[in-house]
């Protein structure tokens, strides 16, 4: 058999070596006979064909700590958690003064002290600046050129940078960065920049007037409407998703809501399966005792009622067809609709914001000190949007991932969704039993990856469904609700492959 060329250095795809690992020829003639390409002075790969710019991106801090390992990342970098602005990477070195031009990188040096004490470990071995000293250093005025961001944030991004990490570090945090960030001038030989400091710092803290021209969250937070900004990027990611709707979402120009409806089946069965994909779970029938003879289990009183007032809320001819025209209508309307939902549970205080962080797994919502802010910031971009599905798409969004109650958060969700769609004389969206699990993983995938396309989808199949049952006729109903299997529970249906199907 031949013998395979010898390789000492990683071949697994998207790696990167450097040239010490060969001797300069060896390395030419690999070069030359297609085993390995040069990505910049020093640097290879075997991997021959991934783009170089995500080559260089996976293993950004390996490549720096070998070329600049005295590199400390700071300024606008430092401030924006190490992420590069415009394909920027901002570093303190005092041994490196040229710019480090990478494939979709640029390492941009400019001399200064190296690392504080407590300037905090990078990956590869690398420092970051602390938030103390980053504020300092943004401190620094500087200019924009072409295409390339400034070196520092802009006053007002640092305004919003110093409240953004208020919001999540412990209470005292301003104070002890005031008084670090002072020293750290000293320490810099800035000294004049301790005044901006306090003057900065006072004004997130309440203690110092906010000047006309501040950042949007600082001058929220000064008027009591502090919102979280990572969710406002994501409803920003919506919103710009919903106005364009790309064909490839499959998402229905028109479906009229369905005439007829005399004696209630479809909000019996929106109140019904509401609840059972927040565990609520009852019967057909057990449900249909609680909601037409108002029989309450004994033993169940908090899920009957919590069925019987979801029921009411969808069933009230003008509420559910109720929209808000602006973002104090919109914190009235959900109020009002979780206390209808919740009136039978005193303990989970219907009506009223949470006064504890909630979460689902390990993935936690808006702060509570942020939930009216953040409501009333995201309820902005819902004016911009056509009317029907794309609002009550991103009205679904914004309350599930506010979560503003203690419990019940779904289920106003879901209202607020549908009425934006009984507005304007659409079909309503329901979300069958068989199709919990698909709901829930585009609600989780639009919170943590921001996956619009999948969460449109999912609610557009959602769409189409209810649109094409038989409302009008209950009898009617109960034959496609099996042939659709919606009634099917949505972990059985997986574990055997069963579907919704459409009507």
């Amino acid at each position: 058999m031949p013998r395979r060329p010898s390789t000492p250095w990683p071949t697994a795809p998207g790696t990167v070596f450097f040239g010490g690992v060969a001797s300069a020829a060896t390395l030419s003639r690999a070069v030359t006979a297609g085993r390995i390409r040069r990505l910049a002075r020093s640097v290879y790969t075997a991997d021959l064909r991934a783009d170089p710019a995500s080559i260089i991106e996976r293993n950004r801090w390996t490549i720096l700590a070998e070329l600049v390992p005295d590199a400390l990342i700071a300024d606008r970098s430092a401030a924006e958690n190490g992420m590069p602005a415009a394909g920027v990477l901002h570093i303190v070195s005092a041994t490196r003064s040229r710019e480090l031009r990478l494939p979709g990188l640029t390492v941009s040096p400019r001399p200064g002290p190296g690392p504080l004490d407590d300037d905090q470990p990078w990956a590869a071995g690398l420092r970051i600046t602390s938030d103390a000293r980053t504020l300092v250093d943004n401190l620094a005025v500087t200019r924009a050129r072409g295409t390339k961001a400034a070196r520092t944030l802009t006053r007002v991004e640092l305004d919003d940078w110093v409240v953004s990490k208020a919001q999540l570090r412990s209470e005292g945090w301003l104070q002890s960065l005031r008084d670090r960030a002072i020293a750290v001038a000293e320490q810099l030989g800035v000294p004049e920049r301790g005044a901006q400091v306090e003057a900065l710092v006072g004004a997130v803290a309440g203690t110092r007037p906010v000047g006309q021209g501040a950042g949007r969250l600082l001058a929220a937070r000064a008027t009591g409407e502090e919102y979280d900004p990572r969710r406002i990027e994501a409803f920003d990611d919506l919103a710009r998703y919903l106005a364009a709707m790309p064909t490839d979402a499959d998402v229905p120009t028109d479906l009229p809501a369905v005439a007829g409806d005399l004696d209630g089946t479809m909000p019996f069965f929106e109140a019904y399966f509401s609840n059972f994909i927040e565990g609520t779970e009852f019967s057909v029938e057990e449900a249909e005792r609680i909601v037409e003879g108002g029989q309450i289990p004994a033993n169940r009183p908090g899920d009957a009622h919590d069925v019987l007032g979801t029921y009411r809320i969808v069933t009230d001819p003008v509420d559910r067809a109720t929209v808000p025209a602006n973002a104090e209508q919109l914190l009235e309307l959900l109020r009002r609709r979780h206390t209808a939902i919740m009136g039978g549970r005193p303990e989970r205080r219907p009506g009223e914001y949470k006064a504890r962080r909630n979460q689902a797994g390990s993935y936690v919502f808006v702060d509570p000190a942020l939930v009216v802010g953040t409501l009333a910031e995201g309820f902005r971009r819902v004016v911009d949007l056509p009317e029907g599905f794309a609002r009550a798409a991103f009205q679904l969004f914004l309350v599930s991932e506010v979560h503003p109650f203690d419990d019940g958060n779904g289920r106003v969700a879901r209202a607020v969704m549908c009425a934006e769609l009984s507005a304007v004389g659409q079909a309503r969206i329901l979300i069958p039993t068989v199709f919990r699990n698909e709901y829930q993983t585009a609600l989780r995938a639009m919170s943590r990856d921001r996956r619009s396309n999948l969460y449109v989808r999912t609610l557009a199949k959602a769409w189409r469904w209810t649109a094409g049952m038989p409302w009008h006729d209950r009898a009617a109903v109960d034959g496609r609700l099996a042939a659709t299997n919606a009634l099917v529970d949505s972990m059985d249906a997986e574990r055997s492959g069963v579907q919704l199907e459409m009507p």
